[in-house]
């Protein structure tokens, strides 16, 4: 299973949308695909219409070793191909419990190998921050020996998102030092891009292609298609199979898994 982390702790960059139509988009391709909700704000469970985990069994209590039961049990099968392991309210409290506990970098990882052979490619909703569960995050989405993965991260075509950019690619950079381990940045996906912002959009956009490394993979504009299908609680690709917006979330998938 190839395992890459959809992160910005920067907020209202796009990273829910990102990882459930990319999903999609994987799985319409014949690929078995999980999504995990790791924001403690659980916008892809709502997003998806999907229930939240339920309380005796949590993502949070694997991690903090307070469940070890089956962690299919919580996996939501939302459309074949496609499933779903959905937050619960207790996420709110997983930085904290993490920090009080040894390995927690490693925690994530291992929880994953339950269904390791279950999946394809798992895609990770990341919270908006960069605390002790998005280290996990990165950790988990590390290269392995046969294994692909790594991050993506959408951006916002504005000019706070490069600082926040920085921040993130630092932050990716110390951990992988200290852990001794290679972290793949695959690239940037500008995600909610509305030209007629004018000299402010064009030129951030131009700043990301610049960059070079890590390169712009994708690029997602604001389309209807897009809002709708979150309202219908779809993704767009299912919601409106022809539109421009599902072509881009299928060459994005083409860009993460060519």
């Amino acid at each position: 299973m190839d395992i890459y982390a959809v992160m910005n702790q920067k907020g209202g960059v796009g990273k829910t949308a990102n990882t459930i139509n990319l999903g999609a988009a994987i799985a319409e391709s014949g690929e078995r695909v999980l999504l995990i909700d790791f924001d403690p704000q659980g916008h892809l469970t709502d997003a998806l219409g999907v229930e939240e985990a339920p309380d005796s069994s949590t993502l949070k209590q694997a991690l903090l070793g307070e469940w070890d039961g089956d962690l299919r049990r919580v996996i939501v099968d939302y459309r074949p191909g496609l499933h779903v392991l959905p937050t619960n309210l207790d996420a709110f409290v997983l930085d904290r419990g993490l920090y009080m506990v040894q390995g927690r970098e490693h925690r994530l990882a291992r929880v994953l190998e339950a269904v390791e052979g279950d999946y394809d490619v798992c895609l990770i909703d990341c919270p908006p921050s960069l605390g002790a569960s998005s280290d996990a995050a990165l950790m988990a989405a590390r290269d392995r020996e046969g294994h692909g993965g790594g991050v993506i991260v959408p951006v916002e075509a504005e000019d706070s998102s490069i600082r926040a950019l920085r921040l993130l690619l630092r932050q990716i950079g110390t951990l992988s030092h200290v852990m001794g381990v290679r972290i793949d940045v695959l690239g940037l996906v500008p995600s909610r891009v509305d030209v007629r912002g004018g000299s402010i959009v064009t030129s951030t956009l131009e700043a990301f292609r610049g960059l070079g490394s890590p390169p712009v993979i994708g690029e997602i504009r604001v389309r209807k298609e897009i809002r709708e299908a979150w309202r219908e609680k779809v993704p767009v690709t299912e919601y409106s199979p022809r539109s421009s917006a599902a072509e881009w979330y299928r060459d994005l998938a083409k860009a993460v898994r060519p």
